[in-house]
Protein backbone atom coordinates (compact mmCIF):
# COMPACT_ATOMS: atom_id res chain seq x y z
CA UNK A 1 0.00 0.00 0.00
CA UNK A 2 2.95 2.40 1.23
CA UNK A 3 4.38 1.49 -2.38
CA UNK A 4 1.55 1.82 -4.21
CA UNK A 5 0.86 5.62 -2.21
CA UNK A 6 4.43 6.61 -3.47
CA UNK A 7 3.82 5.68 -7.33
CA UNK A 8 1.09 7.85 -6.89
CA UNK A 9 2.60 10.67 -5.33
CA UNK A 10 5.74 10.10 -8.11
CA UNK A 11 3.39 10.61 -10.54
CA UNK A 12 1.04 13.60 -9.60
CA UNK A 13 4.83 15.24 -8.44
CA UNK A 14 5.40 14.78 -12.60
CA UNK A 15 1.74 15.62 -13.66
CA UNK A 16 2.48 18.93 -11.52
CA UNK A 17 5.67 19.95 -13.48
CA UNK A 18 5.14 18.76 -17.09
CA UNK A 19 1.87 19.74 -17.37
CA UNK A 20 2.25 23.50 -16.21
CA UNK A 21 5.88 23.63 -18.72
CA UNK A 22 3.87 22.02 -21.57
CA UNK A 23 1.61 25.00 -21.10
CA UNK A 24 4.52 27.81 -21.18
CA UNK A 25 6.07 26.08 -23.96
CA UNK A 26 2.50 25.91 -25.82
CA UNK A 27 1.81 29.52 -25.05
CA UNK A 28 5.29 30.75 -26.45
CA UNK A 29 5.54 28.60 -29.12
CA UNK A 30 2.17 30.20 -30.38
CA UNK A 31 2.85 33.75 -29.81
CA UNK A 32 5.88 33.26 -31.89
CA UNK A 33 4.63 31.25 -34.76
CA UNK A 34 4.15 32.50 -37.70
CA UNK A 35 1.18 29.80 -38.95
CA UNK A 36 -1.37 29.90 -35.80
CA UNK A 37 -3.66 27.91 -37.20
CA UNK A 38 -1.55 25.32 -38.51
CA UNK A 39 0.23 24.67 -35.53
CA UNK A 40 -3.67 24.41 -33.32
CA UNK A 41 -3.72 21.78 -35.75
CA UNK A 42 -0.71 19.71 -35.31
CA UNK A 43 -1.68 19.95 -31.65
CA UNK A 44 -5.23 18.21 -31.87
CA UNK A 45 -3.97 15.61 -34.82
CA UNK A 46 -1.05 15.21 -31.99
CA UNK A 47 -3.49 14.66 -29.06
CA UNK A 48 -5.14 12.23 -31.44
CA UNK A 49 -1.89 9.85 -31.98
CA UNK A 50 -1.07 9.96 -28.38
CA UNK A 51 -4.84 9.13 -27.66
CA UNK A 52 -4.24 5.89 -29.98
CA UNK A 53 -0.83 5.10 -28.51
CA UNK A 54 -2.63 4.97 -24.81
CA UNK A 55 -5.25 2.54 -26.29
CA UNK A 56 -2.88 0.35 -28.58
CA UNK A 57 -0.68 -0.12 -25.38
CA UNK A 58 -3.35 -1.05 -23.06
CA UNK A 59 -4.23 -4.13 -25.49
CA UNK A 60 -2.78 -7.31 -25.10
CA UNK A 61 -1.28 -8.52 -28.12
CA UNK A 62 1.87 -9.52 -29.66
CA UNK A 63 1.58 -7.12 -32.56
CA UNK A 64 1.03 -4.05 -29.72
CA UNK A 65 4.48 -2.65 -30.35
CA UNK A 66 4.22 -2.70 -34.17
CA UNK A 67 0.46 -0.92 -33.70
CA UNK A 68 2.09 1.51 -31.48
CA UNK A 69 5.06 2.31 -33.68
CA UNK A 70 2.51 3.50 -36.42
CA UNK A 71 1.20 6.94 -34.81
CA UNK A 72 4.52 6.77 -33.20
CA UNK A 73 6.21 7.36 -36.25
CA UNK A 74 3.69 9.90 -37.49
CA UNK A 75 4.11 11.82 -34.38
CA UNK A 76 7.85 11.88 -34.62
CA UNK A 77 7.51 13.24 -38.06
CA UNK A 78 5.36 15.64 -37.19
CA UNK A 79 7.61 17.36 -34.52
CA UNK A 80 10.88 16.21 -35.08
CA UNK A 81 11.98 19.56 -37.02
CA UNK A 82 9.92 21.67 -34.04
CA UNK A 83 12.17 19.81 -31.57
CA UNK A 84 15.75 20.22 -32.83
CA UNK A 85 14.72 24.16 -33.73
CA UNK A 86 14.42 23.97 -29.93
CA UNK A 87 17.25 21.88 -28.71
CA UNK A 88 19.94 23.28 -31.02
CA UNK A 89 19.00 26.91 -32.16
CA UNK A 90 20.95 28.09 -29.31
CA UNK A 91 24.06 26.26 -30.45
CA UNK A 92 23.51 27.34 -34.10
CA UNK A 93 22.81 31.15 -33.35
CA UNK A 94 26.16 31.43 -31.32
CA UNK A 95 28.06 30.68 -34.98
CA UNK A 96 25.65 32.44 -37.36
CA UNK A 97 24.53 35.27 -35.13
CA UNK A 98 20.97 34.34 -35.32
CA UNK A 99 18.44 34.01 -32.40
CA UNK A 100 15.08 33.70 -30.93
CA UNK A 101 15.16 37.03 -30.32
CA UNK A 102 15.06 38.32 -33.75
CA UNK A 103 12.44 36.59 -34.34
CA UNK A 104 9.80 38.02 -32.06
CA UNK A 105 10.72 41.41 -33.78
CA UNK A 106 8.71 43.01 -36.30
CA UNK A 107 10.26 43.69 -39.85
CA UNK A 108 9.50 46.92 -42.48
CA UNK A 109 11.51 45.83 -45.37
CA UNK A 110 9.26 44.67 -47.17
CA UNK A 111 6.71 47.67 -46.69
CA UNK A 112 9.86 49.87 -47.50
CA UNK A 113 10.51 48.18 -50.73
CA UNK A 114 6.69 48.62 -51.58
CA UNK A 115 7.28 52.35 -50.53
CA UNK A 116 10.22 52.83 -52.36
CA UNK A 117 7.93 51.28 -55.85
CA UNK A 118 5.13 53.89 -55.54
CA UNK A 119 2.89 51.15 -54.48
CA UNK A 120 1.77 53.16 -50.77
CA UNK A 121 -0.99 51.72 -49.68
CA UNK A 122 0.43 48.01 -50.23
CA UNK A 123 2.85 49.44 -48.04
CA UNK A 124 0.33 50.66 -45.42
CA UNK A 125 -0.78 47.10 -46.01
CA UNK A 126 2.32 45.61 -44.69
CA UNK A 127 3.02 47.76 -41.85
CA UNK A 128 -0.40 47.59 -40.67
CA UNK A 129 -0.58 43.59 -41.17
CA UNK A 130 3.13 43.85 -38.71
CA UNK A 131 1.73 45.85 -36.10
CA UNK A 132 -1.49 43.62 -35.82
CA UNK A 133 1.24 40.88 -34.79
CA UNK A 134 3.15 43.79 -32.95
CA UNK A 135 0.59 46.29 -31.57
CA UNK A 136 2.13 49.32 -30.24
CA UNK A 137 5.47 48.79 -31.79
CA UNK A 138 7.13 52.20 -31.93
CA UNK A 139 8.97 51.87 -35.04
CA UNK A 140 5.80 50.26 -37.18
CA UNK A 141 3.81 53.26 -35.87
CA UNK A 142 5.93 56.32 -36.92
CA UNK A 143 6.58 54.50 -40.22
CA UNK A 144 2.76 54.34 -40.80
CA UNK A 145 2.23 57.95 -40.13
CA UNK A 146 5.05 58.45 -42.53
CA UNK A 147 3.21 56.92 -45.40
CA UNK A 148 -0.31 58.64 -44.70
CA UNK A 149 1.48 62.03 -44.26
CA UNK A 150 4.21 61.98 -46.80
CA UNK A 151 2.50 59.96 -49.52
CA UNK A 152 -0.81 59.49 -48.82
CA UNK A 153 -1.25 63.38 -48.34
CA UNK A 154 -3.60 62.36 -45.49
CA UNK A 155 -2.27 64.46 -42.44
CA UNK A 156 -5.40 64.09 -40.58
CA UNK A 157 -4.60 60.02 -40.43
CA UNK A 158 -1.18 60.75 -39.55
CA UNK A 159 -1.98 62.65 -36.66
CA UNK A 160 -4.62 60.32 -35.60
CA UNK A 161 -1.53 57.67 -35.62
CA UNK A 162 0.78 59.29 -33.76
CA UNK A 163 -1.89 60.33 -31.24
CA UNK A 164 -2.54 56.45 -30.81
CA UNK A 165 0.95 56.12 -30.35
CA UNK A 166 1.37 59.29 -27.52
CA UNK A 167 -1.59 57.55 -25.37
CA UNK A 168 0.48 53.85 -24.81
CA UNK A 169 0.90 53.49 -21.33
CA UNK A 170 4.95 53.53 -20.67
CA UNK A 171 6.28 55.02 -23.71
CA UNK A 172 9.52 56.39 -23.52
CA UNK A 173 10.19 60.14 -23.19
CA UNK A 174 12.70 60.10 -26.44
CA UNK A 175 9.72 58.07 -28.30
CA UNK A 176 7.16 60.51 -27.22
CA UNK A 177 8.90 64.05 -28.18
CA UNK A 178 10.14 62.69 -31.64
CA UNK A 179 6.31 61.59 -32.34
CA UNK A 180 5.24 65.94 -31.27
CA UNK A 181 8.28 67.03 -32.90
CA UNK A 182 7.29 65.47 -36.17
CA UNK A 183 4.13 66.02 -35.97
CA UNK A 184 4.72 70.09 -35.64
CA UNK A 185 7.56 69.36 -39.23
CA UNK A 186 4.21 68.22 -40.56
CA UNK A 187 2.03 70.49 -39.49
CA UNK A 188 4.35 73.52 -40.61
CA UNK A 189 5.57 71.67 -44.13
CA UNK A 190 2.60 69.95 -45.23
CA UNK A 191 -0.66 71.23 -43.42
CA UNK A 192 0.93 75.11 -43.45
CA UNK A 193 -0.83 75.35 -39.80
CA UNK A 194 1.52 77.44 -37.92
CA UNK A 195 -1.59 77.49 -35.31
CA UNK A 196 -0.86 73.75 -35.07
CA UNK A 197 2.39 73.14 -35.05
CA UNK A 198 2.84 75.77 -32.04
CA UNK A 199 0.54 73.35 -30.11
CA UNK A 200 2.39 70.44 -30.63
CA UNK A 201 5.30 71.89 -29.42
CA UNK A 202 3.32 73.49 -26.23
CA UNK A 203 2.03 69.81 -25.70
CA UNK A 204 6.23 68.83 -25.47
CA UNK A 205 6.32 71.61 -22.88
CA UNK A 206 3.54 70.76 -20.80
CA UNK A 207 4.24 66.87 -20.85
CA UNK A 208 7.79 67.45 -19.97
CA UNK A 209 8.51 70.79 -18.43
CA UNK A 210 11.98 71.50 -16.79
CA UNK A 211 13.35 69.50 -18.98
CA UNK A 212 15.68 69.23 -22.37
CA UNK A 213 12.77 68.62 -24.30
CA UNK A 214 10.83 71.25 -23.43
CA UNK A 215 14.10 73.71 -23.87
CA UNK A 216 13.97 73.06 -27.38
CA UNK A 217 10.42 73.21 -27.87
CA UNK A 218 10.72 76.31 -26.15
CA UNK A 219 13.23 77.11 -29.41
CA UNK A 220 11.18 76.04 -31.94
CA UNK A 221 8.16 78.15 -31.00
CA UNK A 222 10.75 81.34 -30.71
CA UNK A 223 11.35 81.06 -34.24
CA UNK A 224 7.95 79.67 -35.08
CA UNK A 225 6.92 82.90 -36.79
CA UNK A 226 9.77 84.12 -38.37
CA UNK A 227 9.29 80.37 -40.29
CA UNK A 228 5.92 81.37 -40.91
CA UNK A 229 7.15 85.33 -42.23
CA UNK A 230 9.53 83.39 -44.34
CA UNK A 231 7.03 80.61 -46.29
CA UNK A 232 4.37 83.43 -46.76
CA UNK A 233 7.33 85.74 -48.58
CA UNK A 234 8.83 82.90 -50.34
CA UNK A 235 5.36 81.96 -51.88
CA UNK A 236 4.13 85.52 -52.69
CA UNK A 237 7.04 88.10 -53.03
CA UNK A 238 7.46 89.34 -56.33
CA UNK A 239 11.14 90.01 -57.29
CA UNK A 240 12.22 92.44 -59.39
CA UNK A 241 15.76 93.89 -60.57
CA UNK A 242 15.82 97.90 -59.54
CA UNK A 243 17.02 99.69 -62.24
CA UNK A 244 21.05 101.80 -61.56
CA UNK A 245 20.57 105.51 -60.81
CA UNK A 246 21.70 107.66 -64.21
CA UNK A 247 23.89 110.30 -64.31
CA UNK A 248 25.66 109.61 -61.18
CA UNK A 249 29.00 111.92 -61.88
CA UNK A 250 26.64 115.14 -63.03
CA UNK A 251 25.01 114.80 -59.58
CA UNK A 252 25.18 117.47 -57.20
CA UNK A 253 23.94 115.82 -54.12
CA UNK A 254 25.72 112.15 -52.29
CA UNK A 255 23.89 109.29 -51.96
CA UNK A 256 22.97 108.92 -48.53
CA UNK A 257 24.58 105.11 -47.25
CA UNK A 258 23.13 103.50 -44.25
CA UNK A 259 26.10 103.68 -41.44
CA UNK A 260 27.25 101.08 -39.14
CA UNK A 261 25.86 102.47 -36.23
CA UNK A 262 22.23 102.89 -37.82
CA UNK A 263 22.34 98.73 -38.70
CA UNK A 264 23.69 97.87 -35.44
CA UNK A 265 20.24 100.17 -34.29
CA UNK A 266 18.42 97.99 -36.09
CA UNK A 267 19.05 94.72 -35.29
CA UNK A 268 19.89 95.98 -31.71
CA UNK A 269 15.69 96.77 -31.81
CA UNK A 270 14.99 93.65 -33.77
CA UNK A 271 16.90 91.13 -31.24
CA UNK A 272 14.88 93.29 -28.02
CA UNK A 273 11.80 92.80 -29.76
CA UNK A 274 12.24 89.14 -30.33
CA UNK A 275 13.49 88.54 -26.80
CA UNK A 276 10.44 90.46 -25.23
CA UNK A 277 8.03 88.07 -26.86
CA UNK A 278 10.22 84.94 -26.02
CA UNK A 279 12.30 85.65 -23.18
CA UNK A 280 14.10 81.57 -23.53
CA UNK A 281 15.03 82.49 -27.27
CA UNK A 282 19.08 81.40 -26.78
CA UNK A 283 20.08 82.16 -30.58
CA UNK A 284 18.87 85.65 -30.16
CA UNK A 285 20.25 86.19 -26.76
CA UNK A 286 23.38 84.86 -27.84
CA UNK A 287 23.10 87.34 -31.24
CA UNK A 288 22.65 90.41 -28.66
CA UNK A 289 25.22 89.42 -26.61
CA UNK A 290 27.65 89.40 -29.76
CA UNK A 291 26.05 92.76 -30.75
CA UNK A 292 26.72 94.23 -27.21
CA UNK A 293 30.08 93.44 -27.15
CA UNK A 294 31.41 94.09 -31.13
CA UNK A 295 29.12 96.64 -32.39
CA UNK A 296 28.35 98.56 -28.82
CA UNK A 297 32.19 97.87 -27.03
CA UNK A 298 29.99 97.02 -23.98
CA UNK A 299 31.11 93.96 -22.44
CA UNK A 300 29.39 94.20 -19.45
CA UNK A 301 26.47 93.75 -21.28
CA UNK A 302 27.52 90.96 -23.39
CA UNK A 303 29.05 89.05 -20.15
CA UNK A 304 25.62 89.93 -18.72
CA UNK A 305 23.57 88.30 -21.39
CA UNK A 306 25.42 85.22 -21.78
CA UNK A 307 26.21 84.46 -18.29
CA UNK A 308 21.84 84.28 -18.10
CA UNK A 309 22.19 81.80 -20.97
CA UNK A 310 24.89 79.52 -19.08
CA UNK A 311 22.60 78.96 -15.93
CA UNK A 312 20.09 78.10 -18.03
CA UNK A 313 18.45 74.84 -16.19
CA UNK A 314 17.87 72.75 -18.83
CA UNK A 315 20.48 73.62 -21.62
CA UNK A 316 22.63 71.15 -22.95
CA UNK A 317 25.98 70.37 -21.62
CA UNK A 318 27.01 71.40 -25.40
CA UNK A 319 25.48 74.47 -25.32
CA UNK A 320 26.79 75.98 -21.79
CA UNK A 321 30.25 74.77 -22.77
CA UNK A 322 29.78 76.88 -25.96
CA UNK A 323 28.49 80.05 -24.21
CA UNK A 324 31.66 79.48 -21.99
CA UNK A 325 34.00 79.19 -23.96
CA UNK A 326 32.53 82.61 -26.34
CA UNK A 327 32.57 84.56 -22.79
CA UNK A 328 36.12 83.14 -22.58
CA UNK A 329 36.65 84.94 -25.93
CA UNK A 330 34.88 88.19 -24.90
CA UNK A 331 37.19 88.73 -21.90
CA UNK A 332 40.04 87.97 -24.33
CA UNK A 333 38.89 90.18 -27.53
CA UNK A 334 37.48 93.10 -25.46
CA UNK A 335 37.91 93.15 -22.11
CA UNK A 336 41.69 91.84 -21.92
CA UNK A 337 40.95 90.43 -18.85
CA UNK A 338 43.14 87.00 -18.73
CA UNK A 339 42.03 85.56 -15.22
CA UNK A 340 38.15 86.37 -16.15
CA UNK A 341 39.06 84.13 -19.13
CA UNK A 342 40.51 81.38 -16.98
CA UNK A 343 37.62 81.64 -14.96
CA UNK A 344 35.27 80.83 -18.09
CA UNK A 345 36.70 77.96 -18.86
CA UNK A 346 37.46 76.03 -15.44
CA UNK A 347 34.03 76.76 -14.90
CA UNK A 348 33.60 73.99 -18.54
CA UNK A 349 36.31 71.62 -16.36
CA UNK A 350 34.01 72.01 -13.00
CA UNK A 351 30.73 71.39 -14.37
CA UNK A 352 31.68 68.70 -16.69
CA UNK A 353 34.84 66.98 -15.58
CA UNK A 354 36.16 63.58 -18.06
CA UNK A 355 34.03 65.35 -20.94
CA UNK A 356 35.30 66.28 -24.65
CA UNK A 357 34.40 70.03 -23.54
CA UNK A 358 36.65 70.11 -20.31
CA UNK A 359 39.48 68.14 -22.46
CA UNK A 360 39.18 71.21 -25.00
CA UNK A 361 38.46 74.07 -21.92
CA UNK A 362 42.48 72.26 -20.76
CA UNK A 363 44.10 72.66 -24.23
CA UNK A 364 42.50 76.11 -24.43
CA UNK A 365 43.42 77.37 -21.09
CA UNK A 366 47.20 76.38 -22.36
CA UNK A 367 47.22 78.23 -25.24
CA UNK A 368 45.19 81.39 -23.96
CA UNK A 369 48.09 83.63 -23.48
CA UNK A 370 48.80 83.70 -26.84
CA UNK A 371 44.92 84.61 -27.53
CA UNK A 372 45.85 87.40 -25.37
CA UNK A 373 48.79 88.89 -27.41
CA UNK A 374 47.12 88.42 -30.89
CA UNK A 375 43.56 90.26 -29.64
CA UNK A 376 42.90 93.73 -30.79
CA UNK A 377 41.54 95.33 -27.72
CA UNK A 378 39.28 98.36 -27.68
CA UNK A 379 38.13 100.28 -24.53
CA UNK A 380 36.03 103.00 -26.21
CA UNK A 381 32.27 102.96 -25.36
CA UNK A 382 29.35 103.75 -27.95
CA UNK A 383 26.10 105.34 -26.81
CA UNK A 384 23.17 102.43 -26.96
CA UNK A 385 19.65 102.89 -28.11
CA UNK A 386 16.61 103.08 -26.30
CA UNK A 387 16.58 99.40 -26.24
CA UNK A 388 18.55 98.41 -23.39
CA UNK A 389 16.62 97.54 -21.35
CA UNK A 390 16.05 94.63 -18.56
CA UNK A 391 16.20 91.57 -20.94
CA UNK A 392 16.27 88.84 -18.36
CA UNK A 393 15.25 85.21 -18.99
CA UNK A 394 12.12 84.27 -17.63
CA UNK A 395 12.07 83.31 -13.81
CA UNK A 396 11.31 80.02 -12.61
CA UNK A 397 13.07 77.15 -10.69
CA UNK A 398 16.82 76.87 -10.91
CA UNK A 399 16.06 79.87 -13.70
CA UNK A 400 17.32 83.61 -12.37
CA UNK A 401 15.95 86.57 -14.09
CA UNK A 402 19.73 88.68 -14.48
CA UNK A 403 18.96 91.51 -15.50
CA UNK A 404 20.27 92.85 -19.51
Amino acid sequence: MIALLGIGFADLLCWLIVLPALGILGYRSLANSDSRGVLVLKWVFSAVLILIICLIASMDSIFKPLFVAIPAVFLGLMWTSSVCNVLFRPLTGAFDGEGDENEVKPFYFIAEAKRRKGLYQEAVAEVRRQLERFPGDVEGMMKLAALQAEELHDLPAASETLNELLLQPGLPSNNAVAALQTLADWQLQLGRDPDAARASFERIIQMFPDSPFAHNAEQRLAHLDGVTKTREFREHAVFKVPSAPRDLGLRKTVLQVESPQATADALGAEYVGQLEKHPNDTETRQKLAMLYAEQFERLDLAVSQLEQLAALPNATPHDIAQWLNLLATLHIRHGNDMVAAENALRRIIERYPKSAAASRAVARLAALQGELKAAATTTAAKALGVYEKDLGLKSGPGAPGLGG
